[in-house]
């Protein structure tokens, strides 16, 4: 078994082994391939930060990473880690994070961060055996498309919008009661802006709540509402209009933070049940 980073391997053969390897996970995960290439632009993928197991040439295992500043400290990410089941049982996944490891070291990265599924107990014990930390509980949650009446006595104007502007993200990062996860955060919505539509929630012009859904798959990646307009109406006329912009029968949103009472009480009220749950997990290096 031979372990290389990725910069000489094209992305269909990332696919085609990332298929594979999440064949028999928890979680179904069969996305086409333009939706794996919008994932890796969205998560800041880099070959070069990433590596592959290959036996005769075929690749049988993968570490996919991406990297940014996070919280202000240069950050690598975990997009995906599997090996084909065939392969399994070997110590891949091992070798593969012990060789990520050294390339960290090499470029002056100082965090790795990922996030796993609490029911999926090996690949937490794992990580845990690699030094990773549990950092904090995330929730994913799912309803079906329905119809939302809206307030018509609102004292605010709905208004679409193609992207936040710099100024208007400032302001929107004030509502946040606690940070979104990688896949969610700004620069992760930026690097595809054109796959979401955004609603904007103002009064007098001023920015008091807004909501972000992507338009092909119904996930929902940022929402929220300035802390004194809540309870009045704003969240739900905000997910009336974002259900409007995608055609999928099913509006999920991933990765909240558990502690987030405010949101997660809300979608609960919406009629979204929890499907799964996550451990975003950390580890210095």
């Amino acid at each position: 078994m031979e372990y290389q980073t990725l910069e000489k391997t094209d992305t269909f053969c990332l696919y085609q082994t990332f298929r594979q390897a999440f064949s028999d996970y928890q979680v179904p995960v069969d996305m086409p391939y333009e939706a794996f290439e919008t994932n890796l632009k969205r998560n800041g993928y880099m070959p070069g930060m990433s590596v592959g197991a290959f036996e005769h040439g075929e690749l049988t295992g993968i570490v996919l990473n991406g990297v940014r500043y996070w919280d202000g400290e240069k950050t690598i990410y975990d997009l995906g880690t599997g090996v084909i089941p065939a392969f399994r049982k070997r110590g891949i996944t091992q070798k593969m994070l012990s060789m990520v490891q050294t390339i960290c070291q090499d470029n002056g990265i100082g965090r790795y961060q990922l996030e796993v599924i609490q029911e999926n107990m090996a690949a937490v014990s794992l990580y845990k055996k690699q030094g990773f930390q549990i950092k904090r509980s995330l929730n994913c949650c799912v309803t079906e498309k329905n119809e939302r009446k809206s307030d018509e006595s609102r004292q605010w104007q709905i208004v679409p919008s193609r992207a936040l502007t710099p100024e208007q993200w400032e302001c929107a990062k004030s509502f946040w009661d606690y940070s979104p996860s990688w896949q969610n955060s700004v620069d992760s919505v930026c690097a595809i802006a054109d796959s979401f539509a955004c609603i904007l929630a103002e009064i007098s012009g001023k920015l008091i709540g807004y909501g972000m859904i992507n338009k092909a798959n119904g996930d929902i990646v940022q929402l929220a509402v300035k802390p004194e307009y809540r309870r009045l109406g704003a969240a739900t006329d905000i997910m009336r209009y974002l259900q409007e912009q995608t055609g999928s029968p099913k509006i999920k949103m991933l990765n909240i933070d558990e502690r987030d009472e405010a949101l997660n009480m809300f979608l609960k009220q919406s009629g979204f049940r929890v499907f799964v749950q996550q451990y975003e997990m950390e580890k210095k290096l």
